[in-house]
Formats: structure tokens, C-alpha cells, sequence
């Protein structure tokens, strides 16, 4: 089980309360609950509804991945292709 949702059933929350308690949709805190990625805005409304520090983020969410940047081939080479 997830940091969030034991969180929320700590406080006796279901996702729709949660939701309202955060201000943003029962569908994002599902999806949030299921590991999906969300905004920073998200993620502190959800932390603050919860009453957890921001400086504790990590701990009840995942960190964002790096996305590797493709390199993009010279306009030279895209013309003579």
C-alpha cells in the first residue's frame, strides 16, 4: 500500500473525500494512489489536505523521472535524407 493511501485511511478518508479536502478530482487521487505522475501543485494539495510537511514529499511520492533527451540530427543531414 502506498504512502498516500495509508495516509488517507489513516484519516478514515475516502478518495472522494480526500479529493474535496485537496480541492482536485477522486479520479486524480486515484491515479495518484496507483503511482501515476501529477503536477507539484497536485502533490502539495494532496500533502497539505493530509497535513503532511512538504519537506516529507518524497517519502509519500514518487520522484518524477528524468526524461533522456533524444538528439535531434543536423538540418544537413535531414535534407539529404
Amino acid at each position: 500500500m502506498n504512502r498516500i493511501r495509508a495516509a488517507r485511511h489513516a484519516m478514515g478518508w475516502t478518495q472522494t473525500e480526500l479529493a474535496e479536502k485537496a480541492g482536485i478530482s477522486a479520479r486524480t487521487i486515484h491515479a495518484v494512489e496507483k503511482g501515476r505522475a501529477c503536477r507539484q501543485a497536485t502533490k502539495r494539495k494532496i500533502l497539505s489536505a493530509l497535513g503532511v510537511p512538504w519537506e516529507m514529499r518524497d517519502e509519500y511520492l514518487p520522484r518524477a523521472r528524468m526524461v533522456r533527451s533524444v538528439p535531434v540530427a543536423d538540418e544537413a543531414s535531414a535534407q539529404s535524407a
